[in-house]
């Protein structure tokens, strides 16, 4: 894997408003209003909720830009590793995961835009943990496409499942409450068939 202290030197970048208006992008008020509904589902169904959303921000709130592609919503090379560093590989080292199942829409899926074996090589969700992963995240899914496809989330080695959905709905102008509802099925079902912990993620910011 490429050295994550490539995180380190970077000094002042370059910021962006946090919302954004009515033009089709996604605001992030609306992003925050999800997350906080989202963390009082986690503490509801007793599932851990990891803030992935303000490890992406710089001390104002506001995104900052080397963490995102130029498009603004999907993570960049470092965004990965920071995504990595800051909170899934302290859970999976606490929690002693051996094999993890990345549920989620393009942001989980497109991990090929981190390199490995000096930039050789597009990385996986293998490559990033350090442990076996199913990539199962698809472009363009909302909560809903998920819940469509619950039953190809199954394999009896993951032991634990990372979620993170929600950025799709909110540009489809699907209501938070329903997103949430949607969460709780996708968790709830993941339960009941594996048997394993389920940890809910924050949708994180877009950069614009």
């Amino acid at each position: 894997m490429r050295i994550r202290s490539l995180l380190l030197p970077l000094g002042a970048c370059l910021l962006m408003s946090c919302s954004h208006t009515y033009d089709g992008h996604l605001s992030n008020i609306q992003v925050r209003a999800l997350n906080m509904a989202l963390a009082d589902k986690a503490t509801q169904l007793k599932d851990t909720y990891l803030d992935t959303y303000s490890i992406l921000v710089g001390s104002d709130g506001k995104p900052l830009v080397f963490f995102y592609m130029p498009d603004g919503e999907h993570l960049s090379e470092l965004g990965y590793l920071r995504w990595v560093d800051a909170r899934l590989a302290s859970y999976i080292k606490a929690n002693a995961v051996t094999c993890a199942g990345m549920v989620g829409d393009s942001i989980t899926n497109r991990t090929y835009v981190a390199m490995v074996q000096n930039g050789t090589k597009p990385a996986t969700w293998d490559d990033l943990l350090g442990i076996k992963a199913y990539n199962m995240g698809v472009d363009g899914e909302t909560s809903g496409d998920v819940i469509k496809r619950l039953d190809t989330l199954i394999h009896p080695d993951i032991d634990c499942y990372f979620l993170m959905i929600g950025n799709n709905d909110l540009h489809a102008g699907v209501p938070i409450p329903e997103v949430v509802a949607n969460v709780e099925i996708i968790v709830n079902y993941l339960h009941s068939m594996s048997g394993k912990p389920v940890v809910i993620q924050a949708v994180m910011p877009a950069y614009y």
